[in-house]
């Protein structure tokens, strides 16, 4: 694993428990209320960087089979006793262990933006062969530019790395891949001003389909 990796996955186990209290009441309703209502309850979610575990719980009680993966073994040890019913795996979203076209749809909520942009390509294209035909996946990643470790009062000022992104290179990279874009949103476009208020910074949401 690479050391950037390593380095914010430390971070994470470091500041598990108080990452976990910090974001559980900051789920982006209305983004996971669209990708929801694309799924049929009962079928297959996958929380690719599940973090603690707190979507992985609300998908379940809406009926869905849940996945969890993350490669934070302090976060996982969280998410498990907070959704007993659901199953996690320790896991890179570049290397997800799973059978192809096994899951109906996958949730990446601020994960692939600890990625370096470089290996993004690779998890989406992981994304593409563990989802079904028709499928859909919900990403949620910083806007912006570069790359950078970041230490933040919600890190308790320990290093994260980041990796920011422009809508349209996002676009050409899903587009690339073959998806469909169902949904393309920012948090500045005036329309979806209160869309992202979750965290209160600049945001992009894509929902899109497997053909």
């Amino acid at each position: 694993m690479e050391r950037y990796l390593k380095k914010t996955i430390k971070t994470y186990n470091q500041i598990a428990s108080s990452y976990v209290q910090a974001t559980c009441t900051l789920q982006p309703k209305e983004e996971f209320s669209l990708f929801t209502q694309m799924i049929v309850s009962g079928k297959t979610v996958l929380d690719a960087g599940c973090g603690g575990g707190r979507d992985c719980k609300a998908f379940a009680e809406r009926g869905f089979h849940v996945i969890g993966i993350d490669l934070s073994t302090e976060m996982l040890k969280i998410a498990k006793n907070l959704a007993p019913g659901c199953e996690f795996l320790q896991a890179d979203l570049r290397k997800i262990p799973l059978d192809n076209a096994s899951v109906d749809g996958i949730w990446c909520c601020a994960s692939l933006l600890h990625l370096k942009r470089k290996d993004v390509y690779r998890a989406l294209l992981e994304f593409k062969r563990v989802l079904k035909e028709k499928a859909v996946c919900c990403i949620l990643i910083k806007r912006g530019t570069g790359e950078k470790f970041v230490k933040d009062s919600r890190s308790l000022g320990k290093p994260r790395f980041y990796s920011y992104f422009q809508p349209g290179e996002v676009r050409m990279l899903c587009q690339s891949l073959g998806f469909d874009i169902l949904i393309e949103k920012a948090s500045t476009d005036s329309q979806t001003k209160d869309a992202f208020n979750f965290l209160g910074e600049d945001w992009l949401y894509f929902l899109l389909q497997k053909p």
